[in-house]
């Protein structure tokens, strides 16, 4: 039996992705396999058909382990941004992974399928040039409020797929502003209780109104009304914590809350 080709080459915009999930507390190198993005990858095209897998971010800027992508085979591209974040950061990963897939396209001619992992409309030029030589282009995107509806980028893919699908996260594509400003407390305070330093503290709704509006740029209004939607909707509870013969009331994350304990699995952490 000969053995199958591998025709198919796998390019991801790393640091788009990283990004857009992050505002979904979502990390791509997910510990449940369910969720990680390159194991899924693997599993949908087949280890045997994959030629290559290439990543391409400012590693320095993500919190995520070079190592561990290495260990699933996948190449890991260094390239440095502007440094800086949000609206001000220069996504340069694009550019590269741009480059490199047109340098296989005429390299490599058995490559068959061209796999782009991106939102970026920039990725437009390649797609279209991928596609008029003649092969199979799939793209993997986020379809949320980032996605351009004007880009119409299916028009230049054989096929498309959602992220939120793919990585079976489907339940947040559809998050309005006020879903996703309770995601983000619910795992913020998750999280806080998580921290080494705050271990027998308590968290007080004067602190988790504060961070609220630090971490989220809402309005001190904002943050009370969040505060109010997350005690009326049973996502908190109230908790005493003794210290030095003190009682100090604060808050936790309801686990036994379902849209709770789905949200804290999506970011990561087991849930018992």
């Amino acid at each position: 039996m000969s053995a199958k080709v591998k025709d198919t080459a796998i390019f991801i915009d790393l640091e788009n992705v990283y990004y857009g999930l992050k505002k979904y507390h979502m990390d791509p190198d997910h510990p449940d396999e369910t969720h990680n993005l390159f194991l899924r990858l693997q599993e949908y095209y087949g280890r045997e058909a994959i030629r290559m897998v290439e990543a391409y971010a400012d590693f320095e800027q993500l919190e995520i382990s070079m190592m561990s992508l290495q260990k699933k085979r996948v190449h890991v591209h260094q390239v440095y941004g502007n440094g800086r974040d949000g609206k001000e950061r220069k996504n340069a990963a694009d550019i590269q992974l741009c480059l490199d897939a047109m340098e296989v396209l005429h390299q490599i001619p058995e490559i068959h399928t061209f796999v782009i992992v991106s939102a970026d409309q920039d990725m437009i030029p390649l797609l279209d040039r991928l596609w008029s030589k003649g092969k199979r282009v799939e793209l993997f995107c986020l379809y949320d409020e980032s996605l351009s509806r004007s880009a119409q980028l299916h028009e230049f893919c054989d096929n498309t797929h959602n992220l939120f699908e793919f990585l079976n996260i489907r339940e947040f594509q559809t998050l309005s502003r006020v879903d996703r400003l309770i995601h983000n407390a619910v795992v913020q305070i998750y999280e806080w209780y998580h921290d080494p330093n705050n271990i027998g503290k308590s968290y007080g709704s004067t602190w988790i109104k504060n961070d609220f509006m630090r971490k989220f740029h809402v309005t001190d209004l904002e943050a009370n009304e969040l505060f109010t939607k997350l005690l009326k909707g049973k996502y908190i509870v109230p908790v005493e914590i003794e210290m030095d013969d003190k009682t100090y009331y604060g808050y936790k994350v309801n686990l036994s809350h379902p849209q709770v304990q789905l949200m804290v699995k999506i970011a990561g952490y087991k849930v018992s």
